[in-house]
């Protein structure tokens, strides 16, 4: 599980609507909503998620509100 993996999957997140779909498609079920992230072969935490995301924020001068 990586951080690095988080960072990935939220920059694919935001360039690639088709990816996007799929996954909010399944989002009103955790359990289903992790397992398709893992077979699209990210592996992270919630909490690499989160740090992955204050990176990025850092990264592009976001203050979170």
């Amino acid at each position: 599980m990586s951080v690095e993996s988080a960072k990935t999957y939220i920059t694919r997140m935001r360039n690639d609507e088709d990816f996007r779909r799929i996954i909010n498609a399944a989002s009103e079920d955790e359990a289903a909503s992790w397992a398709l992230i893992k077979e699209h072969g990210y592996d992270f935490t919630m909490q690499d998620f989160q740090l992955a995301r204050d990176e990025i924020y850092k990264e592009y001068g976001i203050t979170p509100m």
